[in-house]
């Protein structure tokens, strides 16, 4: 994660990291809150709550910030960059985020039932207008407080992360975790995020890294096999289960 950090393009960035665990060597950041966990977890509830932490240690001043955690990374060296340049400062800015199981959120473009914390780009001047709460659902709670009091700006074009790869504390993908693939007709057109840049015969049909585009089955799955995109609509029956740390950016 803090190698995806320092590959970032962007000038100036500030690492805030929480963590409630000694054990963790690895840690490090501009700002370390070695924090007490608050008791039993109960469904994402210390999860949520440590937000609340990584909010109150943002400094007062013009900037963005950025919850993301310590099993993700971002899915190219300039998404900050191109972040900051896309984003309205009186707006809740949400662009798409990849789960460890190759879904893409937001699921369904212009609801905010299914936002993930990683898709969410915020102004410094609302670092209070939301808390988070110590329940489940806490991502989907705090883009309800937002979007009450700020509009919605979509980068439906931009990758942010790739999120909960399972690699979080050494952890793995579930026991049990089962995916597929939908049958597809032949021709259908289906969502894949590019992986490297792929160069179409047409400027217009290349891919490039963190790209996500809809292109024909066919095409999707040979250059899937050739490591060049990633096909999205895997689905999965198991869900592993939150970590540990969460960083924020600002």
């Amino acid at each position: 994660m803090m190698a995806s950090i320092a590959s970032q393009t962007y000038p100036n960035i500030k690492t805030i990291v929480h963590s409630d665990d000694p054990r963790d060597e690895y840690v490090r950041g501009d700002v370390v809150i070695n924090g007490a966990k608050y008791g039993p977890a109960y469904g994402n509830g210390t999860y949520n709550l440590y937000n609340n932490r990584l909010l109150k240690k943002i400094p007062d001043g013009p900037g963005w910030f950025h919850f993301i955690d310590d099993d993700d990374e971002y899915a190219a060296p300039d998404v900050i960059e191109r972040l900051v340049e896309s984003s309205l400062r009186d707006h809740v800015n949400v662009g798409r985020s990849q789960r460890w199981n190759n879904t893409i959120w937001p699921r369904h473009w212009g609801t905010q039932k299914s936002f993930q914390t990683e898709c969410f780009f915020i102004h410094t001047d609302h670092k209070h207008k939301g808390k988070w709460w110590g329940n489940t659902g806490g991502d989907h709670h705090y883009s309800k407080q937002l979007t009450k009091v700020l509009p919605i700006n979509w980068i439906d074009d931009l990758l942010i992360c790739r999120a909960q790869e399972g690699k979080g504390h050494g952890r793995c993908l579930d026991a049990g975790g089962k995916s597929h693939r939908r049958k597809m007709a032949p021709g259908s057109m289906v969502p894949v995020i590019g992986l490297t840049i792929y160069r179409a015969k047409r400027p217009k049909d290349t891919i490039r890294q963190g790209e996500i585009k809809r292109i024909p089955i066919e095409l999707a799955e040979k250059l899937e096999r050739d490591g060049k995109v990633k096909i999205t609509h895997w689905t999965t029956y198991v869900e592993k289960p939150q970590p540990i740390n969460v960083y924020a950016m600002q």
